[in-house]
């Protein structure tokens, strides 16, 4: 009898652990309110984040439940800007969570990260500073040249291939994007557009890395164990070619330092920058640091921009009315002696309305959709009159963000570009703190100082230099995945050269 109540015993011990286990998580955030079973597993969003639509129902959620919403036994989403203040400063202590980790590469048998993922706040604050004076508004004068030389090709791309053919503008901008970037990265002059296709293979790779880390973020230890674990991914998970690339650029610029190829003098490329830095900070700015920063260099800046300008463009196309107010500030500046071609940076700088035109553009589709993750500190929280206790990941997701009403007006479904000419004061300020398309808080995008240079040269030049058409002007692009979704639903156009842009 002692023997056959050995499995009975056994079963329930295991159904007691497992009773005791969800109940645990359940008690844990047990007065926010939420779908029923995101309280006891993180399947639940795993699945909704996988096989959508995810942002259209995390909306729903918060319009039914209010502004913090639980959608994991561990995690809450906020949609009330008022909350980024607090989980978004810099002293505040909310590192980023664990979900960014499959963010990281793998290069050589080893986890490749970057400053993205990084979740030392300190450290990553000492490395902004020691590389800083990169990204800073007064370096910019320094990619104007790169700028030029990149949209000449794009210019020469669109006369000598786009011209009276239908096609897909997202394309042309991710060419155009990748060229640039691998300009001011390391002075390197790929030829995507002169080639007219992907010739380094890194758009489609980037967007598979960025599609694994919106599939695993709400699953971030079973992403570690699955692609992350040195026991079998050295076998069985294949090297990661973006970060691959990044540590073979890195050896070759040491190998041409050394043998005395690098002048001292003279315009430098980001990586000469990360170097450079190195020789002032060693401490700080080590070697594996520099690989970090060429990893985030390539992964944050080649889609995000290109995203951007190709959701810049669309909008414009499907509103006439604002497509013709901007032109006419453009032609206006033209017309004044304020704005000749080449467009110079601070021709363009203060313009309001193109101003306007870029942060509703990124409003409406934020370059990422999944949402922003915080860990609290030990020590808890209150969002509001809601607490959190230590170690809750909170969320934030752009779109959810940038669909407040209060924040952004009633209409905040509208492409309208005036909200930001409107407002005034306090209500302007807390529009552009909501504003997460470059980031959260004290995480915000290094690079963004450089986005704003080519997005306010390009679009520009393109619409005072050419006439786009959609060949389907029906279409609604849907922006559940941010400017991913645009390589589910190509953005077709047609092209003609205008007559009217002088020089």
């Amino acid at each position: 009898m002692a023997s056959l109540s050995l499995p009975r015993i056994f079963v329930s011990c295991l159904v007691s652990s497992f009773v005791f286990i969800l109940t645990r998580r359940y008690w844990r955030l047990k007065g926010i309110n939420g779908p029923l079973l995101a309280a006891f597993t993180d399947l639940w969003r795993a699945r909704i984040q996988y096989f959508g639509p995810f942002v259209p129902t995390l909306l729903k959620l918060h319009e039914k439940y209010g502004a913090i919403v639980r959608i994991g036994p561990n995690t809450v989403s906020f949609s009330d800007p008022a909350y980024i203040g607090v989980v978004g400063s810099a002293r505040g202590g909310f590192a980023k969570a664990d979900s960014y980790g499959a963010m990281r590469g793998f290069v050589n048998g080893k986890s490749v990260g970057s400053i993205i993922d990084m979740q030392d706040e300190e450290k990553h604050r000492a490395i902004k500073r020691a590389v800083g004076n990169a990204f800073i508004t007064k370096s910019m004068l320094d990619y104007q040249g790169d700028v030029d030389v990149v949209l000449d090709a794009l210019l020469r791309n669109i006369r000598t291939h786009r011209l009276g053919s239908p096609f897909d503008l997202n394309d042309l901008m991710q060419l155009f994007q990748l060229d640039f970037l691998l300009k001011i990265a390391f002075g390197e002059n790929s030829g995507h557009l002169d080639s007219d296709r992907d010739v380094s293979g890194m758009a489609k790779v980037l967007y598979k890395r960025i599609m694994h880390w919106y599939a695993w973020q709400p699953l971030p230890n079973l992403e570690r164990f699955i692609f992350q674990n040195p026991l079998w991914s050295r076998f069985f998970v294949q090297p990661s070619k973006w970060a691959r690339a990044g540590a073979m650029r890195v050896e070759a610029r040491r190998e041409q330092i050394k043998q005395g190829l690098v002048a001292s003098e003279g315009p430098r490329d980001l990586l000469q920058k990360y170097l450079d830095a190195s020789e002032k900070h060693p401490d700080i700015v080590r070697p594996e640091i520099i690989s970090w920063l060429v990893n985030s260099t390539i992964s944050a800046g080649a889609d995000t921009t290109s995203g951007t300008l190709t959701t810049a463009l669309y909008l414009l196309l499907k509103h006439p009315r604002v497509h013709a107010k901007l032109l006419r500030e453009l032609c206006e500046a033209r017309d004044a002696g304020r704005l000749s071609f080449p467009i110079r940076y601070a021709m363009v700088e203060h313009l309001p309305y193109l101003d306007a035109v870029i942060k509703e553009a990124m409003r409406l589709n934020a370059p990422l959709a999944v949402p922003l993750e915080r860990v609290v500190p030990l020590q808890g929280c209150f969002l509001g009159d809601v607490y959190l206790p230590g170690r809750t990941v909170v969320a934030c997701a752009p779109y959810v963000i940038h669909q407040n009403k209060e924040c952004f007006g009633e209409d905040v479904a509208e492409f309208r570009p005036e909200r930001y000419l409107e407002k005034k004061g306090a209500d302007l300020l807390a529009m552009e703190k909501a504003n997460l398309a470059f980031g959260l808080g004290s995480r915000i995008c290094i690079g963004r100082h450089i986005a704003d240079l080519e997005m306010k040269i390009v679009l520009p030049s393109l619409l005072m230099m050419f006439d786009f058409k959609l060949v389907n002007p029906d279409f609604d692009v849907p922006f559940d995945l941010g400017i991913f979704e645009m390589e589910l639903n190509p953005i077709t156009v047609t092209v003609s050269e205008r007559v009217f842009h002088g020089k």
